[in-house]
């Protein structure tokens, strides 16, 4: 019932690197709806984390869906190797610059769901000729590239936006929350519209277990 009502991914960046495996199969255990994993580049974000194989052996690893954020310059140069992961979600950043839609259409046609991101200096409204053809939008609240950040509240109005269009255009695209998600926001994050929040240090931290983290953020959400 969990997942069903409200779906958290765990974000793998967050976890412990020498111990990935287990927290995986840690957060599956506990409730997660998919692991989400964010690959940067150095360019794009500061940081360097996973390359492709880390997803493929996810892919292995786990039952759930797979979620690859790519915070990458370039993720058309990139791509194929990220859809012959197994994949079942890429998504990729407006701010690239990268022609969306052609993008979008190609990740669709590999049977991969296409993923739009939009960071938090970013107009939602820039997204409304994309919105028709993509699975699902990432709303970022927290500047990418670093874990650990404090959501940005202001961010979430940008539902509001998503969510009215999804209504008025008969549109099923999903919305996620990615960012400084805790136990003492996630509430917020649901009831302004999201259907999947990301959760990093909220779930795999040196201060709980990951079963008594992904609890605690389940118990905030009981009606």
């Amino acid at each position: 019932m969990k997942n069903k009502l409200y779906k958290i991914a765990p974000s793998i960046l967050a976890a412990d690197p020498l111990n990935i495996e287990r927290d995986a199969l840690l957060a599956e255990k506990s409730g997660a709806y998919r692991l989400s994993v964010d690959v940067m580049d150095g360019h794009f974000v500061s940081d360097i984390t996973f390359g492709s194989n880390i997803i493929s052996e996810l892919k292995k690893l786990v039952n759930i869906p797979v979620e690859v954020h790519l915070m990458i310059s370039n993720p058309d140069h990139q791509i194929d190797n990220f859809i012959n992961t197994g994949a079942d979600v890429i998504t990729f950043h407006y701010e690239t610059g990268v022609d969306i839609t052609n993008l979008t259409q190609y990740i669709k046609n590999k049977n991969v769901n296409a993923g739009l991101a939009i960071s938090p200096d970013t107009k939602i409204e820039n997204l409304t000729p994309y919105l028709k053809d993509i699975d699902e939008v990432t709303v970022m609240t927290v500047i990418p590239g670093k874990g650990g950040q404090s959501l940005i509240l202001d961010c979430l109005k940008k539902i509001q936006f998503l969510t009215e269009f999804r209504k008025n255009e008969s549109s099923d695209f999903l919305i996620q929350v990615d960012g400084g998600v805790k136990k003492d926001n996630i509430t917020n994050v649901f009831n302004a519209g999201a259907d999947i929040a990301v959760a990093g240090t909220a779930v795999f931290n040196n201060h709980s277990t990951v079963e008594d983290n992904m609890n605690a953020l389940f118990d905030k959400l009981k009606v």
